[in-house]
């Protein structure tokens, strides 16, 4: 059994012009599988083949045995053929037999894909794939990574954004999946026209994220000690429509980046030791320190658990003054500032 490729892995591979006799997807992101189901059809299959020599199958609806009759079947159009089963878990065969023995010797002309982002891994199927397919890797993402994928989609099409405000997007749309992602990248490239870099104002364009230019604002100034003006910010939002939980995302991003800036920064690593080990460059490190003063970590630990603490009212017991619990949460991190002056 050989290691999982990462997606990158696999893409890499197909520009090599390496396709393997079998693939199997696995993992949660349902967009990993779709794009790699793309980017095999574009590199085994000719453009006027794909409608004789590809099969779509859902696991449901057919058999072991015809997959792998269409598996055994040469091309009409002179490449090879595709033969992708989707939902494969649902697949049923008491044995996997003749699985076993296709793969030992299959068909050099076929590339057979089965696709599943929720497979039963104690089944003969599964663990015949595991043993004898090329493995693909369709976990979820994290918080980093996914900031990263947004970084690289948006500069693909020329336009820029900065890590900041990337990984503000991640955080607005955690758990959402990179095909909704991908969906409010397309609507905020379409939003702004010809490329450019993005702008944090730019970001009301999207679905979840919060208006993280006003957020951050506000999150500094109550990390100062500055609670006035934090709550003149926090109201203003408010009263414009801006949803708590949307505003309360914006704030533990800073503080959880300011955090690992002031953390960072007090350990005086070398600037590539600290993006290894903290994600974050030399330069926002230096900007935290400007933004937030004095701040100390344990103040910013505070604050974070302040945050947690109005996530559970706001979501789980469902706090009856949302406006409320921001201004309590302003008052509790800059109480803890206000001691520190």
């Amino acid at each position: 059994m050989s290691a999982p490729l990462t997606f990158v892995q696999f893409r890499e591979s197909l520009q090599r012009g390496v396709v393997a006799p079998a693939y199997l997807f696995e993992g949660e992101e349902e967009y990993f599988h779709e794009a790699g189901i793309r980017s095999l059809e574009e590199s085994v299959l000719p453009r006027e083949a794909l409608s004789i020599d590809r099969e779509s199958l859902r696991g449901a609806e057919t058999s072991l045995a015809a997959i792998l009759d269409h598996a055994a079947t040469y091309p009409m159009g002179g490449g090879r053929r595709l033969i992708v089963v989707r939902q494969a878990d649902a697949l049923r065969s008491d044995s996997a037999e003749l699985l076993k023995a296709y793969l030992r010797a299959p068909n050099p002309k076929s590339c057979l894909v089965f696709s599943d982002t929720g497979f039963d891994r104690r089944r003969a199927v599964y663990r015949t794939l595991l043993e004898h397919a090329a493995r693909v890797d369709c976990r979820p993402l994290d918080e980093a990574r996914t900031a990263a994928w947004i970084r690289d989609r948006l500069r693909g099409r020329g336009f820029g954004i900065s890590a900041d405000l990337a990984s503000a997007v991640a955080e607005g749309l955690a758990g959402a999946g990179l095909g909704r992602v991908e969906a409010e990248l397309e609507k905020l490239m379409t939003s702004l026209g010809g490329p450019r870099p993005v702008e944090a104002a730019d970001l009301s364009l999207l679905a979840d994220v919060p208006r993280v230019e006003d957020a951050f604002r506000l999150a500094a100034h109550a990390a100062r000690g500055e609670t006035g003006e934090a709550l003149g910010i926090a109201r203003a939002l408010l009263d414009s429509g801006e949803d708590a939980i949307k505003l309360l995302g914006g704030l533990s991003w800073y503080f959880r980046n300011a955090l690992r800036a002031q953390v960072a920064g007090a350990r005086r690593l070398a600037p590539r030791e600290a993006t290894q080990v903290y994600g974050i460059d030399r330069g926002r490190i230096e900007r935290f320190a400007r933004e937030i003063g004095g701040a100390r970590v344990d103040d910013l630990r505070d604050a974070l658990r302040l945050c947690l603490k109005m996530d559970r009212e706001l979501k789980g017991q469902g706090a009856k003054d949302p406006a409320n619990a921001v201004e309590r949460l302003v008052h509790g991190v800059g109480r803890r500032a206000g001691r520190r002056a």
